[in-house]
């Protein structure tokens, strides 16, 4: 797995408390295989949200910190952020002030506020686009008024946006809400890119490996492998992963349940 959702840097945010917590996390990913981690706290275009330098410096100490550890130096570490979606979100990016993943690239990992899509949420999301942005839209299942609402999703997606599901959603960590969205998405294709969103070593204990079984049973290795490893890496070399067109309501009413039946089209990324 490439991880490219995780709160993994000490004392930034609500994720690791510590360097001691950030190192265990980093342990925990090791076991679950996890390869390489995008650190992303959460940051914005606020003025006084944190910024490229901070959680740089941040990164590059919890590295030092690793070096002489050998479950925790074996896990690769990147910098990014997780932006919360606002107006000014195109301006922070154009300026440096936030990280796109793995800082040189043109992917954008963006959230929503949990209770509603905002108004301006599409038009930010299109205009990100338009720039040559990638937005990534961090655990829409979580959000209450888009994990009712596919047409939203199916919107945003059509328009150049790419979605992150939870591991943790799958399994049901999160509620029996956001669980039937995420695997609705997996059935429906509309989901990307799978990450941990870690904010402490329990999230690579079981989370991650629980969703893994659970996406193989449902989907198959390909798809599992292309959602947890293949896209990240893309994304991470600054590549638009291969991924179908989604399914739309129409189609989703009169097609054949069977959820690994949707995914043939992986037969084709090796054509």
């Amino acid at each position: 797995m490439l991880d490219i959702h995780s709160h993994i840097l000490p004392g930034l945010d609500d994720g690791a408390s510590g360097i001691d917590e950030s190192l265990e996390m980093l342990r925990s990913a090791h076991r679950a295989g996890v390869c390489a981690i995008v650190a992303t706290p959460h940051s914005g275009s606020h003025r006084r949200s944190l910024r490229t330098p901070t959680i740089a410096s941040a990164l590059a100490q919890l590295v030092q910190a690793a070096a002489g550890d050998p479950e925790a130096s074996a896990v690769g570490l990147y910098v990014g952020s997780e932006i919360m979606l606002d107006p000014g979100v195109r301006a922070a990016l154009d300026a440096g002030d936030v990280p796109t993943l793995g800082g040189n690239t043109r992917f954008a990992l963006v959230e929503l506020p949990m209770l509603e899509v905002p108004h301006y949420a599409e038009d930010v999301l299109f205009e990100l686009a338009a720039a040559g942005y990638v937005p990534v839209l961090a655990h829409p299942e979580r959000n209450h008024e888009l994990s009712q609402r596919f047409d939203i999703m199916l919107q945003m997606i059509r328009r150049g946006t790419l979605m992150q599901v939870e591991a943790g959603s799958i399994v049901g960590g999160y509620g029996s809400v956001a669980q039937e969205c995420a695997l609705e998405m997996l059935d429906r294709r509309m989901c990307h890119f799978i990450a941990s969103d870690a904010h402490r070593p329990g999230a690579y204990d079981s989370l991650v490996p629980q969703a893994l079984e659970a996406v193989t049973a449902r989907m198959g290795e390909e798809v599992t492998t292309a959602l947890f490893r293949d896209n990240p890496a893309a994304a991470l070399a600054g590549e638009k992963p291969a991924f179908p067109n989604p399914i739309s309501d129409d189609e989703w009413r009169g097609r054949d349940r069977d959820p690994r039946s949707i995914f043939e089209w992986l037969k084709g990324r090796r054509r």
